[in-house]
């Protein structure tokens, strides 16, 4: 099978780590298909020496740089290249498919947003020329969804938001579970001295950071030495700087540390300095950050909406999206009892089992085939 992988798009967060996590094992479960890599140069780098069958193309600096650059190129060069290399079928990780290919696509849905009545509310409150931009990719996300062969979502949940909004392609939608790097299965999560709780993402519009730092005030009247430490840095975009405001506001800025843009590879060993973890968001596809935690048995806090259940079973504790009050207890029946916090480590090293970039990519290749057959 000829299968050209476009991961042009996987530039950043869950799409790279899945990228950089699956490409490994669809070489190693099926050494003789013929794979061409559209990818950035540095993700490339990142990943281990590959079969002789794999084709390496670095996206350069000549290609397009704009968003409607690149949806152009997409729709127009893309499907050339396909053809000449005579694909037999291309995989996706961008949001989108050309709608006029000469091979089977599978498309990857990773992105819950814009499937989420919640993202079009916020929305309406931005500017329009973003409100204008994101209707129109909207528009062009169902038509390549209905365009593709096959889709992949990273779970059910996820599944269960694409069909709410186009009921007609359930039948085609393909749920293979993320997995997470080897690393976060290797090193095993101890409880450290201190009360530092670490909130990680990235910082956009579904997470909430702000919240996190609200709850903050009620953990200090109960643990007075707790520290509050945030993947990213404040002036990441406007919402961590609206969450480095909050914290001045609240008077807990001395309480509030930024740990900077911190590599993959470098996440365990700061989980193992934390008390707790918390993934604070109210939309997500997948939830990476809480199956890290899972698979290294940190006890972990997340909002309670359904994709961090299906990741975090009845190994994690939830709070109401959107309610600080609700994610201080969490946070603070955590930090209050070492036998609480040690059985959820426990449920957690049990789940993180489950998070597999082998059985990711037998259910990526998969799909692959039954699109091309």
């Amino acid at each position: 099978m000829r299968v050209l992988i476009y991961a042009s798009a996987a530039r950043m967060g869950g799409a790279r780590s899945h990228v950089v996590g699956l490409v490994p094992e669809l070489a190693a479960i099926a050494p003789e298909d013929d794979v061409m890599l559209m990818a950035q140069a540095d993700l490339i780098a990142e990943l281990p020496p590959l079969p002789p069958t794999w084709t390496l193309s670095v996206e350069r600096t000549k290609k397009p740089k704009s968003q409607v650059q690149r949806l152009i190129w997409e729709q127009r060069v893309l499907p050339r290249i396909a053809e000449n290399w005579r694909a037999d079928v291309l995989l996706s990780f961008g949001s989108f498919i050309p709608l006029r290919g000469s091979c089977p696509s599978v498309l990857e849905a990773g992105n819950a947003l814009p499937f989420t009545r919640a993202y079009w509310r916020v929305l309406a409150h931005e500017p329009l020329r973003l409100r204008v931009e994101e209707r129109a990719r909207w528009a062009l996300l169902r038509a390549s969804l209905r365009a593709s062969e096959r889709v992949l979502t990273p779970t059910r949940a996820m599944r269960q938001d694409v069909v709410t909004r186009l009921p007609d392609i359930g039948h085609k939608i393909d749920v293979a579970l993320w997995g997470v790097a080897p690393a976060f299965h290797t090193q095993r999560w101890q409880p450290p001295d201190g009360e530092m709780i670490l909130g990680v993402s990235k910082h956009g519009i579904n997470k909430e950071f702000d919240v996190l730092v609200a709850a903050l005030p009620h953990l200090l009247r109960r643990f007075p030495r707790a520290q509050l430490v945030l993947t990213g840095t404040a002036e990441e975009s406007r919402w961590s700087r609206h969450t480095f405001e909050l914290a001045a506001k609240l008077g807990v800025a001395n309480r509030v540390c930024f740990a900077g843009d911190v590599p993959n590879a470098n996440m365990p060993a700061l989980v193992q300095q934390a008390r707790v973890l918390v993934f604070p968001t109210w939309c997500e596809s997948f939830g990476l950050p809480l199956a890290e935690a899972m698979a290294m048995g940190a006890p972990a806090v997340a909002a309670d909406i359904p994709a961090c259940r299906e990741v975090g079973g009845d190994a994690a504790r939830y709070y109401h999206a959107g309610d600080a009050q609700s994610l201080a207890e969490a946070v603070g029946g955590l930090l209050a009892s070492s036998e609480l916090s040690q059985a959820m480590a426990n449920r957690a090293s049990d789940r993180g089992r489950h998070f597999s970039w082998r059985e990711n990519a037998l259910g990526v290749r998969q799909s692959l085939v039954r699109a091309a057959a």
